[in-house]
């Protein structure tokens, strides 16, 4: 009986505290095109945005993967691929309507990467700051929100492994993620 009580209790307050604070969840599909140190092909990821109403920052965590192609210190090309996991957090200072549902956004953020080769002999950490904006619909009485972004992403990368001793442990890559996404506020 106690077991029962206790999961009525954790429902009721779990639904009551949902209509306090919204949280908006769903799924976003990045293109990371990287300017610097090397022109390489685009990182292409998926990932799952989030926010919640009690904090200011809109979350979003990625599993990207991009061909990736290096040289080792006897000369030696060696083509790849790269897998990684990419947590962001953007603070949005402004979000104004333009017309009716269509708003337009800017605000600043953090990204934190971390990476490995396909072929096990690369390491990589990444951490930087972004400016973020774009553009978000909200319809359907606020259920659905629909949104585009464009960042610029400037990282301190570390490099370890193969590629790190033939090619510099350090870097400073730019990255430009584009992103298109679908939140579900509930």
């Amino acid at each position: 009986m106690k077991k029962k009580l206790t999961a009525l209790f954790a429902a009721a307050l779990l639904s009551a505290s949902a209509g306090v604070f919204a949280t908006g969840i769903g799924p976003q599909l990045n293109f990371d095109p990287v300017a610097a140190p090397r022109i390489t092909p685009p990182v292409w990821g998926l990932a799952c945005s989030a926010k919640f109403d009690d904090i200011p920052l809109y979350f979003a965590g990625a599993f990207n993967i991009a061909p990736y192609a290096y040289v080792k210190s006897d000369d030696t090309p060696v083509v790849t691929a790269r897998l990684g996991l990419q947590l962001t957090a953007d603070y949005w200072f402004m979000n104004p309507e333009i017309i009716g549902l269509w708003h337009w956004f800017w605000g600043l953020g953090g990204a934190v990467r971390t990476e490995f080769s396909v072929n096990g002999k690369n390491f990589y950490f990444s951490t930087g700051p972004r400016a973020v904006a774009g553009m978000n619909w909200v319809f359907a009485d606020g259920f659905l929100e629909l949104y585009v972004q464009q960042a610029i992403q400037p990282e301190l990368q570390f490099a370890f492994g193969e590629d790190g001793s033939a090619n510099g442990v350090f870097g400073v890559p730019v990255y430009f993620p584009s992103s298109v996404g679908l939140r579900f506020w509930f």
